[in-house]
């Protein structure tokens, strides 16, 4: 699936009178972008999987997107999340949110959270659980559970199980 999420204006862009060039409508799944001024004004409109706006919380974009994703895994599929956009358009916004009250948890508090609930379920004796938190910038994937400035460079390695980061 693919999903599009508009961020909230930030502080800045709200300070600014910033008008925003990119507008969704959730119902019909479309998003508007706005290229141009007055009559060489150009609207683009695209539809998608799901939309959620700017005015979309965090729990809902959870609950659509990545809670089912979640029940697959716990049933045994391996699945990934993939956050893609340009700098500041809102990866870290939806994807980690923030930890200061549970409304604003992102997707990954809420999917550790979702997680940890299921495996307190009887039908879990046993359970490992790993998760790989990895950035792709400026060509090069690197690892963002490695704590510091200097986050671990990982080169992309072909092995007989498959494809895997070293």
């Amino acid at each position: 699936q693919v999903v599009v999420r508009l961020r909230p204006m930030n502080e800045r862009e709200q300070r600014h009178g910033t008008v925003p060039v990119i507008s969704a409508k959730t119902q019909e799944k479309v998003v508007t972008v706005v290229k141009g001024r007055g009559r060489k004004q150009v609207k683009s409109t695209y539809s998608f999987d799901n939309v959620f706006t700017a005015f979309s919380s965090q729990e809902e974009v959870f609950e659509e997107t990545v809670k089912p994703v979640i029940a697959d895994v716990m049933r045994g599929y391996e699945s990934t999340v993939f956050a893609y956009g340009q700098t500041g358009t809102g990866k870290t916004h939806t994807m980690e949110g923030s930890l200061e009250r549970p409304e604003l948890y992102g997707v990954i508090p809420r999917s550790a959270q979702a997680i940890f609930e299921y495996l307190k379920q009887p039908q879990y004796k046993e359970q490992v659980v790993k998760c790989s938190y990895l950035e792709i910038y400026n060509e090069e994937l690197r690892d963002l559970l490695v704590e510091g400035k200097n986050k671990a460079k990982l080169d992309i390695m072909e092995g007989k199980e498959g494809t895997f980061c070293r």
